[in-house]
């Protein structure tokens, strides 16, 4: 029996340009307030803003051929820290397999829950777009006309690991996810695992707004910086999440859910990441 789906993510990548400020819970509001609340209420029951914000330092990792890449496999590791991005002793390994068909998705396997491992089976929504080569070899994102949806299912895999656990070669990844191995090759165990640019995030967590049906909305606006917790945020994504009814959604909820998607696609125009598809793109090894 396969999964059964937890959660729909809607996610809009926006230009970081437009978050200069030192990220805060003060100024991920101020652009709630000034960006984001009026195009939900135009949907939604009862806008609320951001009230948490969390800190944490990211990296991806795969091997110099991108072996998990090719096998639409993302592997992350996750350190929380506090808002001065000391440390707290808490970190987690996580494998994901994400693709567009729902059905292969579910019926993936890669280690029993329980002995801190938790498995989620979610659904990522993003614009209907397409990453080209431009002129000169330069990536861009072509849009269609009328905006849409690009539906993709994820099943993510979580395990809490000591701070000090290093993965350095992909065979001590599937040690932890030994259900992988009927999608990675055997022949690449040995194969070392490279790092991406180290990510220090600032998330802001728990606007919300009601749905029809009463399914609920949660916001996160999610700023990364690459040189420093500090620096300029390089890579924004706007989300929310609503949590399936056993599985289903209401068709009116989901319409709801679905028309807002359209309608900050519209009214944010103006500020979309008009070159990129994907945050975690960006944060892979070079040549993945």
């Amino acid at each position: 029996m396969g999964h059964v789906l937890a959660t729909r993510e809607y996610k809009l990548l926006l230009k970081s340009s437009e978050f200069r400020a030192r990220p805060t819970l003060q100024t991920a509001n101020d652009f709630w307030t000034s960006r984001i609340e009026s195009v939900v209420a135009l949907i939604a029951n009862d806008p609320e803003p951001f009230d948490e914000a969390v800190y944490r330092v990211i990296r991806f990792w795969d091997t110099s051929d991108g072996i998990l890449s090719r096998n639409d496999l993302i592997l992350r590791t996750r350190e929380e820290v506090d808002e001065n991005f000391v440390l707290t002793g808490k970190s987690e390994v996580t494998l994901k397999l994400r693709m567009p068909d729902q059905f292969v998705v579910a019926s993936s396997f890669f280690a029993a829950d329980g002995n801190g491992i938790e498995t989620k089976f979610e659904e990522d929504i993003g614009p209907l777009e397409i990453a080209d080569s431009g002129a000169g070899g330069k990536t861009q994102v072509i849009k269609p006309i009328k905006k849409s949806t690009r539906n993709r299912f994820s099943l993510s895999t979580t395990k809490e690991i000591n701070s000090q656990q290093r993965f350095i070669r992909l065979g001590h990844v599937l040690e932890v996810f030994p259900g992988a191995k009927d999608i990675v090759p055997n022949q690449t165990l040995e194969a070392s695992l490279n790092s991406g640019p180290i990510i220090y995030e600032h998330a802001f967590k728990k606007g919300k707004a009601e749905f029809a049906n009463n399914i609920s909305a949660k916001f996160t606006l999610s700023l990364w910086c690459f040189h420093s917790p500090s620096g300029d945020p390089e890579v924004a994504e706007l989300s929310y999440t609503c949590r399936t009814q056993n599985g289903g959604m209401p068709g009116d909820a989901a319409r709801d859910a679905y028309d807002l998607f359209i309608e900050l696609q519209n009214r944010l125009d103006d500020i979309i990441d008009p070159e990129n598809t994907s945050k975690t793109a960006l944060a892979l090894p070079k040549g993945c």
